[in-house]
């Protein structure tokens, strides 16, 4: 499963990557998708949203939303996942 993380700003999303990486989670960074709206223009791609997302909060570091991404027929589809 992929999870996208989406920021406030560059800054904040730059930082969360270098703490995701630095503990050693598997991180990609990405141009915010078009079927998501919400973000500053970049996104980080995990497969664990749930260990990403703890440690991004012991680092005080906010993720604004996570969204799962699945695909279908018709591309790729983004569902918003409660925080």
């Amino acid at each position: 499963m992929t999870y996208i993380l989406t920021f406030a700003n560059t800054h904040t999303a730059i930082f969360a990557e270098k703490a995701l990486l630095q503990a050693g989670y598997s991180v990609g960074v990405m141009p915010l998708p078009s079927g998501i709206k919400a973000g500053c223009g970049i996104a980080l791609r995990v497969a664990d949203y749930i260990a990403s997302n703890a440690l991004l909060k012991e680092n005080n570091i906010v993720v604004s939303a996570v969204y799962q991404a699945s695909a279908n027929v018709h591309g790729t589809v983004y569902s918003e996942v409660t925080l």
